[in-house]
């Protein structure tokens, strides 16, 4: 795994490092992991910017096998902070590397999740399609890859963070 850090003083550029690493590989094999190239940007808060983290596939729009990332991460977290934000991120680049996510957004608005589209709009709540029609509303925090990547991120974290003394 490639990764470089921009916007980050040393120690704490080293410290995303070394964690994206150790995330990658407990999410991902080793024969996965090894050709990931993540790209890790801190930025100020802003409309551009309005959330802690977000994690943007970089590869073609029909490449089918998603290798290089942009994870992006709020600077006004604290350190622990940042380390959850990073964690959750690399829980959406396993799912785009493995393909249980088959693109960041589709042109009509739909996210497609291990084959089911989920219909996507920042100012409304997605709704589950089926055969393009609407049928039920989820809120962001239930949708599947969401709950996935809230659900990692805490142990991922945990576990760096006590792995390595990180206070």
């Amino acid at each position: 795994m490639q990764v470089s850090v921009k916007g980050a003083d040393r120690k704490l550029g080293n410290l995303l490092r070394k964690a994206c690493i150790f995330y990658g590989s407990e999410l991902m094999h080793t024969n996965l992991a090894k050709y990931i190239n993540i790209k890790i940007i801190l930025h100020n808060k802003s409309k551009e910017y309005p959330d802690k983290g977000s994690c943007i596939w970089d590869d073609e729009w029909n490449s089918k096998k998603s290798r290089d990332f942009t994870i992006t991460i709020a600077r006004g977290q604290t350190k622990v902070a940042k380390l959850h934000t990073l964690a959750h991120e690399m829980v959406h680049v396993k799912q785009y590397a493995k393909g249980e996510m088959d693109g960041i957004q589709h042109k009509d608005g739909f996210q497609k999740w291990k084959g089911v589209e989920f219909k996507l709009n920042p100012r409304v709540n997605p709704a589950k399609t089926s055969g393009g029609i609407m049928t039920k509303k989820y809120d962001y925090y239930y949708l599947p890859w969401e709950i996935e990547a809230y659900g990692l991120e805490v142990g991922l974290a945990w576990y760096f963070i006590t792995e390595h003394g990180i206070k």
